[in-house]
């Protein structure tokens, strides 16, 4: 720890002229990837209660620096920057840590029982040559002990890949005991692993040699023993003690009470005793894995989620109880351009705007005003853009009528109406376009 407390008060701060900046920004436009699936992952999210945070991408270090294990960070990766009033800060190495200190910072327990918040966020490291940023979407639950809760966020997550047509959704569900039943098991486990670690690879003996207590990072070691794909390996850890038989009343009873919700909710899942997630998961964890629609693929890992209280304890200084799981959003563009179906855009509006020439604009736009004014929800895209490629993107956008204004129809004091889904359209007078809108729409 003194290496990494010299390194944190003697802070370097970023020489951006001499490193690679960072790509991969969310821009808008047609070919971008997140065009058509950003918009689904906030209405998602929202629909099952879940709020968006937006965490300052600038963190303090100190905090990260005293638990680095837990943490799983390296203080030479952080991505630093001067501070006039001397204090060690930089951009926020990983995104849960923001949101965490958000919400402790901001007292939310004190105003709600329970929190559910979601992010699309980036998250910074650096090294000698480059800075590197991971946008990730993640949800968090703060507050709520109950296993309804899981079952909760394991439902919102298969109702997002179902609605990008992901095939082959399939969660892994465990336990890893809490504080009292965990190192007992583990205790159990490293005895078993000791009196066979000659039989075992020489990696998982190197996990597993030298250390008769048990601390966060040795356990996750151990555990990972379990996990290790190569045949001696697995011919000795299927003998080994399984978590479920040592888990302890309180224990047992929430995974069992989260798996029969999962069988009311039909959501499809295999038991997995073996799934340990990292050192910072305690309690209750799935993985969601994307099993191959054609013999011979290989099997997708979307990652591990669950309960992170343990953990969260050990950061905040205060026990709360908390659920996280992150998914890097590249990830989600690859499985959804992979396996998911052709994307469309999520209904932005019932009516599009299209305009020919300055008058016409000018026509448009008081237009545009008298139907926000009336509670119509309308979308635009005033410019020089074609009339095809307009009618193509209000179609695109769900809308179900076009009107339309050109230089003629400007000097008579008309509006084209056209039905997005049939293409029949028809010429009203301005002054009474806005009473059959409202008529169209009620049909």
């Amino acid at each position: 720890m003194t290496r990494i407390k010299k390194t944190l008060e003697q802070p370097t701060p970023v020489q951006t002229s001499n490193i690679q900046l960072p790509t991969g920004d969310l821009v808008p436009g047609e070919v971008a990837p997140g065009k058509k699936i950003l918009p689904k992952l906030h209405r998602i999210a929202q629909i099952f209660g879940y709020d968006r945070v937006e965490p300052s991408p600038i963190e303090a270090l100190d905090s990260f620096g005293q638990h680095e294990e837990l943490l799983a960070l390296s203080p030479d990766k952080y991505v630093r920057l001067d501070s006039p009033h001397g204090k060690r800060v930089g951009l926020r190495p990983q995104n849960f840590l923001g949101v965490l200190r958000a919400y402790t910072t901001h007292h939310v327990s004190e105003r709600e029982r329970m929190t559910k918040w979601y992010y699309i966020e980036p998250a910074f490291a650096q090294d000698k040559t480059a800075l590197t940023h991971l946008y990730e979407f993640g949800l968090v639950n703060f507050g709520e002990a109950s296993s309804v809760s899981d079952a909760h966020m394991i439902m919102t997550l298969r109702h997002l890949l179902q609605e990008f047509a992901i095939p082959g959704i399939v969660f892994e569900i465990n336990s890893k005991g809490c504080e009292s039943c965990g190192p007992y098991y583990e205790e159990v486990l490293s005895r078993f692993l000791q009196e066979n670690k000659f039989d075992l690879c020489q990696d998982c003996q190197q996990l597993i040699r030298g250390d008769s207590k048990i601390s966060e990072i040795v356990s996750h070691n151990l555990l990972s023993v379990l996990s290790c794909a190569r045949e001696e390996c697995q011919t000795v850890t299927v003998g080994a003690p399984q978590i479920i038989d040592y888990l302890d009343a309180a224990c047992n009873k929430q995974l069992t009470a989260l798996l029969e919700t999962l069988d009311e909710l039909e959501v499809n899942y295999q038991l997995n005793p073996r799934l340990f997630g990292s050192p910072r998961h305690s309690h209750t964890l799935f993985k969601i894995k994307i099993q191959p629609s054609i013999a011979g693929e290989a099997e997708i890992d979307l990652g591990t989620g669950g309960r992170v209280t343990r953990f969260v304890g050990k950061i905040a200084g205060q026990p709360i109880h908390t659920l996280h799981y992150s998914l890097p959003l590249q990830a989600l563009y690859e499985l959804i351009a992979q396996h998911g179906a052709e994307q469309k855009y999520d209904h932005t509006a019932d009516v599009f705007l299209i305009n020919l020439g300055d008058l016409a604009a000018k026509k448009s736009l008081r237009l545009f005003q008298e139907l926000l004014r009336n509670d119509i929800s309308v979308a635009e895209h005033f410019g020089e853009n074609g009339i095809k490629n307009q009618f193509k993107l209000a179609e695109k956008r769900g809308c179900l009528l076009a009107l339309l204004i050109g230089q003629k129809e400007a000097l008579e004091g008309n509006v084209i109406l056209r039905d997005v889904r049939s293409g029949i359209q028809e010429v009203f007078a301005s002054d009474r376009i806005l009473e059959e809108v409202r008529k169209r729409l009620q049909d």
